[in-house]
């Protein structure tokens, strides 16, 4: 597991450095407190340290539309599908999380960046149990 983790930085490493990359940002949130992210079209990938372990996902906006938005900022809300792992430090064990999300996205003028926040619902798939719900949001912020 933490070989994938570190190929997904890998990945992101290497197509920021090419510059083919519309963003990079971090995000806090639940389960994963602080992670990076890059994200290229509607492909995300992020990777992250939580309260038990360490976590990455990926996911694919499958549909962005704009909101209206009176403050002069472009707003937009969006959706998607994914998948998330973790990795729990102590407990020996680890976690698949497929998921949907859904969030909204505020692109501010100066300085070039995008702030969102997003909500996730999906089933957490434990080796020692069956599926359980799985709950997760996070704030984040896109460098453009």
């Amino acid at each position: 597991m933490k070989k994938v983790l570190w190929g997904l930085l890998g990945i992101a490493a290497l197509s920021f450095g090419f510059g083919q990359s519309p963003g990079i940002g971090f995000y806090s949130g639940y389960p994963t407190y602080i992670g990076l992210q890059y994200q290229s079209a509607n492909l995300r990938l992020g990777a992250g340290f939580g309260f038990r372990g360490v976590a990455g996902d990926a996911a694919f906006i499958l549909a962005k539309a704009p909101l209206p938005s009176s403050s002069g900022l472009g707003m937009s809300w969006y959706y998607g599908l994914g998948l998330g792992a973790s990795v729990y430090m102590g407990a020996s064990g680890f976690g698949v999380h497929p998921h949907a999300l859904a969030g909204v996205e505020v692109q501010l003028p100066d300085p070039a960046i995008n702030l969102y926040f997003e909500g996730q619902l999906g089933a957490s798939v434990l080796p020692s149990s069956a599926f359980s719900p799985y709950f997760a949001g996070r704030v984040g912020v896109i460098l453009r």
